[in-house]
């Protein structure tokens, strides 16, 4: 019974999973590395999407707004000489207070209008920093400084995976207790409808605003991040393209798994998608067929065939167990049984 409550709270997985991650880097070599930097960077972004969809808000801007941080960051560390830790609160600043700027007039407009608004807001960012001299071009930023703490160079891939397991595990904390709040509980009485959240007292447009804003806050942090890995910014990493993989991580994952759902799914679509680097045109068919496969066969996603699986598992050897015949007390041991029979027959 225990072991049943075990796999049924989700939560099983985080130790093994935890001690995997952090042993990671003395098993892999360094391209190895650096593509699981790729799927920490990538789960980020399918969290922020994961936390608008318990609010019944599907949306196709994440890749502008990681993009948000990861300009932001790389302008300061360019144009002003800034430190790339004390970027970190002002890309998070940028990001919240221009998506208020942007959110507070297409939240208010329902899901359908919130869905357009990204969709356009994104292609028009992107374009943005392409086409505007002080982002550099559609060629890219210059090259970025490198990131140092103190007089050490953070260019060693171990360390950087590091630091994106800690933001990683930094998103999950706040993530968990935000659901397990109050705001949390208003979160997803709007996810289960609009009329019962409003009945209930709860201000849908407010909760909804707060939500779409701490999704903002993740996903600058995402873009910081991802300037501690790269050369240089270009506007094409963060187009609308992006924003479509990141849909499809949290669909392949399962979406009623708030936590583990994006990890994994990122996790799956980025190593299949580096097996397929020689073939990379193919890329976007595979993926769409595997997305739509899922849709319509395992809709809860891989992680749900996986715990199903586990619990009929565990339910036939629970069923099992229960169904074998208890010895009767009375009769005492098999030993004592045969001892007491020659007495009888005598």
């Amino acid at each position: 019974m225990r072991r049943a409550m075990l796999f049924k709270s989700n939560k099983w997985w985080l130790i093994p999973a935890f001690l995997l991650a952090v042993a990671l880097p003395f098993f892999v070599g360094a391209y190895r590395l650096q593509i699981f930097i790729f799927v920490i960077t990538y789960s980020l972004l399918a969290l922020a999407f994961q936390l608008t969809m318990r609010v019944g808000l599907p949306r196709f801007d994440v890749a502008a707004w990681w993009g948000v941080g990861a300009y932001t960051s790389g302008m300061l560390m360019l144009k002003a000489n800034m430190s790339f830790w004390l970027t970190l609160p002002i890309s998070v600043l940028v990001s919240v207070v221009l998506g208020f700027a942007v959110f507070s007039v297409s939240v208010r407009r329902g899901m359908m209008v919130f869905m357009m608004f990204g969709m356009v807001f994104a292609l028009a960012l992107q374009q943005v920093f392409g086409s505007v001299k002080f982002f550099g071009g559609w060629g890219g930023t210059p090259q970025l400084p490198p990131v140092t703490i103190g007089s050490y160079v953070l260019n060693d891939k171990m360390w950087i995976y590091y630091l994106g397991m800690a933001l990683l595990i930094f998103n999950l904390g706040v993530y968990q207790l935000l659901y397990k709040s109050r705001i949390g509980r208003a979160w997803s009485a709007i996810g289960s409808g609009l009329r019962l959240a409003s009945s209930l007292g709860v201000n849908v447009v407010g909760y909804r605003l707060a939500n779409v804003l701490v999704g903002n806050a993740f996903l600058a942090l995402a873009g910081s991040f991802s300037v501690v890995y790269q050369a240089m910014i270009i506007p094409t990493t963060y187009g609308f393209q992006q924003s479509i993989y990141v849909m499809m991580y949290v669909v392949i994952g399962g979406l009623g798994f708030a936590m583990a759902g994006p990890i994994v799914g990122a996790l799956v679509l980025t190593l299949i998608s580096e097996s397929m680097r020689a073939a990379q045109q193919y890329q976007p068919i595979v993926t769409g067929v595997i997305t739509v496969l899922i849709i319509m066969f395992a809709p809860w996603g891989l992680l749900g065939v996986l715990r199903s699986r586990v619990v009929s598992v565990l339910q036939r050897l629970l069923s099992s167990r229960a169904a074998l015949p208890d010895i009767p007390s009375s009769l005492g041991s098999p030993a004592s049984v045969t001892a007491e029979e020659p007495g009888k027959d005598a």
